[in-house]
């Protein structure tokens, strides 16, 4: 059976959810007219209002000029707070009901694969730090795309084959759907309008080619493989076979002990923000990743 996701939906992100009680929160801030770095910091924590924004951020930025690829203070200046209240009002589709996909996983592992690209990403100077963080959150908003648009076909998939970016589930979400998750979420980001080099790598991270044999890009799929990596160890507490992250860490000219470094950061930055995946998280304070609280100190030590 063929179930092609319908593309020309897609660009706009509307077909993307977020958590009800996220996108109120988010509208409540805007009502409430918060610092824009910390509004910022809310939004950027979300792979749905991530893209929202940037797309919007994008549509304003004449041809042949730098486009936007990170949630900033400056580029919600620019969107202006009556287009974030309007954005952040807008009826989103219900999270997706999709059997064996796991919404709440899907919120950490973004996250935390976004924090770890972030990390690495400043540690080996391959694009700014904060454009990398974006391009963790949204490597994998195809397959949120896919259990939204098409639950019945997908969890029936997922039921199949599992819920990890494997070779034979991507190439099964190929047949079924027209693209796989990944070619969806490049997709998706060129609708954002962000550039065709963050685009491509997040398309081929799951297996990226020789490192230096393509230029930039492929070294740039190998720190998103890495931040994947590290997510799913993040998500284990740290458990499981270090293998998938070893081998990306040594593409990258990593050492064993600068790995586990890099993770413990990883982590610890993570750590800091886990709770706002948590309906209850909406009723403290904004914070910033800047700040990182005792607890997040902690973890250096005890994690791993």
């Amino acid at each position: 059976m063929s179930a092609h996701i319908d593309l020309a939906r897609l660009p706009g992100g509307t077909v993307l959810p977020s958590p009800a009680w996220r996108r109120h929160w988010l509208a409540t801030l805007c009502q409430q007219q918060v610092a824009l770095d910390e509004l910022a910091e809310q939004m950027g924590c979300d792979p749905a209002m991530t893209g929202k924004v940037i797309g919007l951020a994008n549509a304003g930025v004449p041809p042949g000029e730098r486009r936007h690829a990170a949630v900033s203070a400056a580029m919600l200046a620019a969107i202006g707070l009556s287009t974030l209240r309007q954005a952040c009002a807008t009826p989103a589709p219900p999270a997706p009901t999709c059997a064996h996909f796991d919404a709440q996983r899907y919120w950490s592992h973004s996250l935390a694969m976004a924090c770890a690209a972030r990390v690495a990403g400043d540690a080996l100077q391959l694009a700014p730090a904060d454009e990398l963080y974006s391009c963790g959150l949204l490597a994998n908003c195809g397959q949120l795309a896919l259990a939204t648009v098409h639950p019945q076909e997908y969890g029936e998939l997922l039921g199949q084959y599992g819920n990890g970016v494997t070779a034979r589930l991507l190439c099964e979400e190929s047949q079924r759907f027209g693209h796989h998750q990944l070619a969806l979420s490049a997709i998706l980001m060129r609708g954002w309008g962000m550039t065709d080099i963050l685009c491509d790598a997040v398309l081929c991270h799951a297996a990226p080619p020789g490192f230096g044999r393509a230029g930039r890009m492929t070294d740039l799929a190998w720190l998103l493989k890495l931040a994947s990596s590290f997510a799913d160890l993040i998500l284990r507490n740290g458990a499981g076979p270090r293998e998938p992250a070893l081998a990306a860490a040594r593409v990258l000219g990593l050492d064993a002990g600068y790995m586990e470094t890099l993770l413990r950061h990883s982590n610890a930055e993570w750590s800091e923000w886990r709770d706002i995946l948590e309906p209850h998280s909406h009723l403290a304070p904004c914070r910033t990743r800047t700040r990182v609280r005792p607890a997040a100190r902690q973890v250096f030590s005890e994690f791993i």
